[in-house]
């Protein structure tokens, strides 16, 4: 009985650190935000896993989802609700998350090569995301690239308009920061993101079956929405 009891007080506790946790989580992020978040991981299961694991409940369909994924036999991009990327792309969450492409192009003459490479074209992208302040913050990164001439420079843009990067001064990076004490998952990912920048989705999936998280938990869904499924 005393065995029982101690289970019951531990699960008890565990719920009320998980409720505040959550609560912190929202409060950080907004309620907008939050509301916008969770319609997202709702759509990814009631839609995208219900149609590609129909015989398994939600916790194998994930399991089913990041093991395909770890092991690259899933093109899951190809199948993502098309009305929820708009829902995501209209919404400040996008923002908050994501700092995005805002303009691209390709410069033949960047001034901080030397005069010996000075033909090789780089490309630009000025990315914007989200402020603290509800400002607009920019940033503008080159790279150079393989190339034939002459160069397709169209495609070349359109290919770089959904490369995105991580906004670490946004409401979701400080909600997952202001919680990242109660995960020891979620503490080494940030660490690991904040030391890499963006992870590879197959390695994510990797990780989370390796150390065997919780399926089922409300930040590990919110980590494969917005660090896998978009």
């Amino acid at each position: 009985m005393k065995f029982i009891n101690l289970i019951l007080i531990s699960l008890l506790i565990f719920s009320c650190s998980n409720k505040k946790g959550i609560a912190e989580f929202e409060k950080v992020l907004g309620k907008e935000n939050s509301e916008t978040l969770t319609y997202l991981v709702n759509d990814f299961e009631s839609d995208f896993l219900k149609r590609q694991y129909p015989n398994s409940d939600t916790k194998k369909a994930y399991k089913q989802f990041l093991t395909e994924l770890s092991k690259g036999q899933t093109e899951y991009w190809k199948k993502i609700s098309e009305s929820s990327r708009e829902y995501l792309e209209k919404s400040n969450l996008r923002l908050e998350i994501y700092s995005v492409p805002d303009s691209i192009w390709i410069e033949r003459d960047p001034k901080k090569l030397t005069l010996s490479f000075s033909d090789v074209p780089m490309l630009k992208i000025k990315h914007k995301y989200l402020m603290p302040d509800g400002t607009f913050g920019f940033s503008t990164s080159e790279s150079s690239f393989r190339y034939k001439e002459p160069i397709d420079e169209d495609s070349i843009i359109e290919s770089r308009k959904n490369w995105l990067d991580i906004n670490y001064v946004g409401s979701y990076t400080r909600a997952l920061n202001s919680i990242k004490s109660k995960s020891r998952f979620l503490s080494e990912y940030l660490d690991m993101r904040d030391a890499a920048g963006m992870v590879d989705p197959r390695l994510i999936a990797s990780l989370m079956l390796e150390t065997k998280v919780d399926l089922n938990d409300y930040f590990i869904k919110r980590l494969i929405i917005t660090e896998i499924v978009y």
